[in-house]
């Protein structure tokens, strides 16, 4: 895939690396202070802070490659819709005794989410319709 193609994959995990990276920025450095306003211990916000970095991370270096790698924007897909329901869970099943507050900031966080798997999902099938057409036989 060239980068003709991949504009829109590309910049929608570019899109989301830095989402990410602000998210995981925020909670790693102020997980603390977040904990008590969102009903979340400090120390999972803490993890998922890191975790998020280093996801950033990835999202950006596949981005940058002269052809983006489709096994793992895909994965990439999952893992976002992966977010997106562990949220939704964790907002009904009452794991934690988040604040309203919380809830708030947790389904708003999983809207962007999806927004991005969205993206990343059309991008992905964007760039595989704009491969070659196969020829037709005519016999």
């Amino acid at each position: 895939m060239d980068n003709t193609k991949t504009l829109l994959l590309r910049r929608a995990l570019q899109g989301n690396a830095c989402f990410s990276t602000a998210t995981g920025l925020a909670l790693a450095l102020a997980g603390g202070w977040l904990g008590p306003i969102l009903g979340v211990p400090a120390l999972v916000l803490h993890a998922i802070g890191g975790m998020l970095v280093l996801f950033a991370l990835a999202l950006l270096k596949n981005a940058a490659r002269p052809e983006v790698h489709r096994t793992e924007a895909w994965i990439v897909v999952a893992l976002d819709l992966s977010w997106v329901l562990g949220s939704v869970a964790l907002v009904t099943l009452d794991l934690w005794p988040l604040t309203s507050t919380g809830m708030w900031v947790i389904l708003a966080v999983a809207d962007f989410v999806l927004l991005f798997a969205g993206l990343q999902t059309w991008g992905l099938l964007r760039a595989r319709c704009h491969g070659p057409v196969p020829e037709l036989r005519t016999h």
